[in-house]
């Protein structure tokens, strides 16, 4: 990874906290989490690149999505969330 992948783990940790579409969330969830731990062991290789607070958000990102992991393992998938209303699109 590159150091333009800080900004890459944090898109990526949006996209599976905000997307509208719950039926891709463990798909994203997937991909932000191993972003986050790319960025780790690069922080791990090389102690000089990186900031505590940076390592942080890492350790409080990886909390998150397991907490939305648990969240949506015991929902069903449904549709999408309109953005505009905050209404559920179904179908």
């Amino acid at each position: 990874m590159t150091t333009n992948d800080i900004k890459d783990w944090n898109e990526l940790f949006d996209v599976a906290l905000f997307g509208a579409n719950r039926i891709n969330l463990a798909q994203r969830m997937e991909r932000a989490t191993n972003a986050i731990h790319s960025r780790m062991e690069e922080l791990l290789e090389d102690e000089s690149v990186g900031s505590i607070s940076e390592r942080i958000a890492l350790r409080n990102a990886l909390t998150t999505l397991a907490d939305l992991q648990k969240i949506a393992s015991v929902r069903k998938p449904n549709g999408t969330v309109n953005r505009g209303s905050g209404q559920a699109v179904t179908g």
